[in-house]
């Protein structure tokens, strides 16, 4: 009998990750097309930005933004400006049923933001739900309004709105990207 108590642990030890109970945060998310909610359309939209994403001037073009697809598929990383001093990071993810985003700006600040329900996974909006890091108040500059509106699979504009003293600091800066071609 002793022979083959460690042939019998190998082999349970190998099963068990078949057999386990507890479900990663990216099976339990997964659902047909028709469960989904507006919220899980949106946060798919958002991961098959995976890559890199150019701004057109001219004939120059320059890598603007890059997706990535990050901790087992639970997040989305932005990075604006990658390699720059500037460089600014936002992270998109499921939070209770919502689509939400942190956004890491230059300003020092990381203002929370949440996908208003009239999103969708052509139009994405996203309004400031405050608790920004590194804010004295909500009247601080802070990104407050993003909108994300997708033209196609390899096309889409960002809207990004800053807010100072309670209200709309200047017009939305508009970016137009398109992905990368290998």
């Amino acid at each position: 009998m002793k022979n083959y108590l460690p042939g019998i642990a190998a082999v349970c030890l190998l099963a068990a990750p078949c057999f386990s109970p507890v479900q990663s945060s990216a099976q339990t998310e997964k659902t047909t097309p028709k469960e989904a909610t507006s919220a899980q359309q949106c946060f798919a939209k958002l991961k098959k930005l995976a890559g890199d994403w150019t701004h057109k001037e001219g004939k120059n073009e320059k890598v603007m933004i890059r997706y990535r697809v990050i901790s087992g598929g639970s997040a989305v990383e932005e990075e604006l400006m990658p390699g720059s001093p500037d460089a600014m990071t936002s992270i998109y993810h499921l939070d209770n049923g919502s689509l939400v985003m942190t956004h890491y700006c230059s300003l020092g600040n990381q203002p929370h933001l949440k996908a208003t329900k009239a999103s969708t996974p052509s139009k994405i909006e996203f309004e400031c739900i405050g608790g920004g890091g590194n804010m004295k108040s909500e009247n601080d500059m802070h990104i407050h309004h993003l909108v994300i509106s997708f033209l196609s699979d390899d096309h889409f504009i960002e809207e990004w709105a800053a807010n100072a003293g309670g209200k709309q600091a200047g017009a939305a800066d508009k970016f137009e990207s398109y992905r990368r071609k290998p």
